[in-house]
């Protein structure tokens, strides 16, 4: 089983190079963002006595483990996207006569050389990018800003790495034992979907949670008691983007009158919408909670390049899962093009209207989170509060919003005529 193990992985090497890559990318942006945290320079101490310095720190810390999460997020959802892309041959190491152990070893093998290349990959990036960036940050605060190359920082990354190998190892295992084997052999056709409940109360409820917290916004100062109203926006617009929007278009699907095209693509922007779920939400808190704290500190310069960076790494990670995300969907696509090809739809149809359904995803996403942006923005601007220039703040959220939007829809035609093809 390892000599099969070593000839398959050499045999996908151009996958598994993918694989290697996005491993070692999570890590590498989880050790800079721990360089920068525990740099004293950047991060003076603070008062152990004063409030506000300790809830400060609280949002940090917390702000880091949202970080790693998204890291193993990240690992999880690539990992999903390679069972997919590999379920055939673990169909046939069922059929001829594998047990389920040597096939969890032989598939854990295959992760485990990748993840074992991937931290040496990250080690020697880390050599060489570590020390660029905390000379730029040095350039820019005209300060010097020092690092150690394997201090704590990189004993973090290496725990989150074991920890990752055992989150892939209990993923493996789950995935193997819980789908069938004719479901391997076509290609893994297992989707989750489920209507979500109706609550009219709970829908108006997130309503009102947004305008208050909107409210509270545009009447107060721009200081720490802001977290309340933010806590209602993120909870205001995590509700309406899950719950509200799926019940409208619900409400639209039901009329008689609707146009066959336009009730497949409402269908489907339900389903990612439901899909979605976890990095809905993780999309709305970081996008909320990130520009607020960037605002708070834009005086203070090693906290503002600080939270600048973290922001920039965890749109960059997370509208990365959101797309693997896509490209997990785009698999099972596969299998309901010849559904929607009988019911009379040409390639030009089945291309046009797949992009609707992930445009209005990213749509949805992009409004919910730029009405509190835009908002908070331009009320402490007006307030004086902060310069008008520091609005490009948004460009860090929008730039890898718009260029994974554009990947995910090019995927989508490649994919729709490699099916033709087929």
């Amino acid at each position: 089983m390892f000599n099969f193990s070593i000839q398959y992985f050499f045999k996908e090497i151009r996958k598994n190079i993918m694989m290697i890559g996005v491993v070692s990318s999570a890590l590498l942006l989880l050790s800079l963002i721990l360089n920068m945290f525990y740099n004293t320079v950047l991060n003076p101490p603070l008062n152990p006595n004063d409030l506000a310095a300790f809830f400060v720190g609280l949002l940090r810390f917390t702000i880091i483990m949202l970080f790693m999460l998204m890291c193993i997020y990240l690992v999880i959802y690539s990992i999903n996207y390679y069972n997919k892309v590999h379920s055939r041959i673990l169909g046939l190491l069922k059929i001829f006569g594998n047990t389920t152990y040597e096939i969890v070893i032989f598939f854990t093998l295959q992760i485990v050389i990748i993840l074992l290349i991937s931290f040496l990959v990250f080690t020697l990036l880390n050599i060489v990018v570590t020390p660029l960036l905390f000379k730029l940050i040095s350039y820019y605060i005209k300060k010097t800003v020092t690092t150690i190359l394997f201090g704590k920082a990189y004993l973090d990354t290496l725990a989150f790495f074991f920890l990752t190998i055992l989150v892939i190892i209990f993923v493996e295992f789950r995935y193997i034992i819980q789908t069938p084997t004719t479901h391997l052999i076509k290609g893994d056709e297992v989707i989750s979907y489920r209507i979500k409940s109706k609550n009219l109360f709970k829908e108006i409820l997130y309503f009102l949670l947004l305008c208050y917290g909107l409210f509270i916004i545009v009447t107060s100062k721009l200081e720490l008691d802001l977290v309340v109203p933010l806590s209602l926006c993120v909870i205001g617009i995590n509700g309406i983007i899950k719950f509200t929007i799926p019940r409208i278009v619900q409400t639209v699907i039901l009329q008689k009158n609707i146009s066959g095209e336009l009730l497949v693509v409402l269908k489907n922007y339900i389903f990612i919408i439901n899909q979605m779920g976890v990095l809905v939400f993780f999309s709305v808190l970081i996008n909320l909670v990130m520009p607020l704290m960037i605002y708070m500190y834009i005086n203070k310069v090693g906290f503002f390049i600080e939270f600048v960076v973290m922001y920039i790494f965890t749109n960059l990670i997370l509208n990365y899962i959101i797309y693997q995300r896509l490209s997990i969907r785009r698999i099972d696509n596969k299998k309901s093009y010849n559904k929607l090809y009988t019911l009379g739809y040409d390639l030009k149809s089945i291309k046009k209207y797949t992009k609707i359904e992930n445009t209005l995803f990213f749509l949805t996403l992009f409004i919910g989170i730029a009405i509190y942006f835009f908002t908070l923005s331009i009320s402490l601007i007006l307030k004086n509060a902060i310069p008008p220039t520091a609005i490009f703040v948004c460009l860090i959220y929008i730039i890898p919003m718009f260029v994974i939007l554009v990947i995910t829809n090019y995927k989508e035609g490649r994919s729709v005529l490699s099916w033709k093809k087929s």
